[in-house]
């Protein structure tokens, strides 16, 4: 996956997969955060549940810094926890973006990019991988 997530929020948001080798990364409001990784087809950004428990099952070290930097955000961002972020789709793959729930999602080409608001998370996956 290779793309760019700006947060367009107010607050930090975490931005994390559980592929290759795992990372957690806070994404302070107005800066971005570009990922350019084979390794990585699946990532998210805020509290995606199943997120959640995949990193604790596989890397629990990693899973102590994801649960401490959603903790952090789920205190600053008022409820309900909203993700606002831009996402610049910066590989040769489409993505497909899931706002929040697999009920509303989209598909970004690439060299698009789009600004996604939803509640609790948003989550990128390369398609065609």
């Amino acid at each position: 996956m290779n793309l760019t997530i700006t947060n367009r929020g107010d607050v930090a948001v975490p931005f994390s997969s559980s592929q290759g080798k795992g990372f957690a990364q806070v994404i302070e409001p107005q800066q971005a955060y570009t990922l350019n990784s084979e390794a990585v087809t699946v990532a998210s950004v805020g509290d995606n549940p199943t997120f959640a428990e995949e990193i604790g099952d596989a890397l629990q070290a990693l899973a102590a810094v994801f649960a401490r930097l959603v903790g952090t955000w789920r205190k600053v961002e008022p409820e309900p926890h909203v993700v606002h972020v831009e996402i610049e789709n910066l590989g040769t793959n489409s993505l497909r973006v899931l706002l929040g729930s697999n009920v509303n999602e989209l598909q970004l080409a690439s060299g698009e990019t789009f600004v996604a608001q939803a509640t609790g998370y948003v989550e990128v996956r390369e398609l065609g991988v």
